[in-house]
């Protein structure tokens, strides 16, 4: 049996793990998420993932039985973008939305992201401490959001929901209130793809009853 690490502190990848009665113990990685800003954002979610998953081999050498999973999500634009908001251009000229860091710049997020359809991108990673094998995936959905007005903007950043999370909004919460459609995982907009990661498992031989 093995031990199943996550290298992730979000609440939303631990409640997937527990909804699918994996037992797992959380770790911390220590990774700079901006070192790969200069990748287009499908293959900077797969470098990050893969990155944050190495970060804590070390850290596990005890722990020759483990798997390391990890994660990360992006959300992007795949259209032409207004010049003003070249604040959510990355180093390799594709639009994504990361964290608001206030929320004047979650509020601009919402603005950006009404009316129109977006792309979110996650990428995971599994590391076997035993064979030292390692696997990746990706999933990319596909988001529509309603034209929001001014009050249901500023009435749903009065809820918090928009601190700590990517495009400023979850899916499993207010902000799906707005969202006519979704196209691709529910699982991985909210940041680890279910499908993804059985097949990954799978890839390296384990099954969801190889963990203790």
């Amino acid at each position: 049996m093995k031990t199943l690490f996550l290298a992730s502190a979000s609440p939303r990848r631990r409640e997937i793990l527990a909804g699918l009665g994996l037992p797992f113990s959380s770790v911390v990685h220590e990774v700079d998420e901006r070192v790969f800003d200069h990748r287009e954002p499908a293959a900077r979610v797969l470098d990050l993932a893969l990155a944050k998953a190495e970060n804590c081999v070390s850290k596990l050498a005890a722990h020759g039985d483990a798997v390391v999973l990890a994660a990360d999500t992006l959300v992007c634009d795949p259209l032409p973008w207004d010049p003003a908001m070249n604040l959510f251009k990355d180093d390799s000229g594709a639009v994504t939305l990361g964290k608001a860091r206030d929320r004047g710049e979650a509020a601009r997020m919402m603005a950006l992201l009404s009316g129109r359809t977006h792309v979110i991108h996650t990428g995971l990673a599994l590391v076997d401490l035993e064979t030292k094998r390692r696997e990746t995936a990706i999933s990319t959905s596909r988001v529509s959001f309603a034209a929001l007005s001014g009050i249901e903007i500023e009435t749903y950043l009065d809820s918090g929901e928009w601190e700590g999370v990517a495009g400023a909004y979850r899916v499993q919460g207010l902000a799906a209130l707005f969202i006519e459609r979704i196209e691709g995982s529910w699982s991985g907009i909210v940041g680890l793809p279910i499908h993804e990661l059985y097949a990954t498992l799978s890839r390296l031989g384990l099954e969801l009853s190889s963990f203790r």
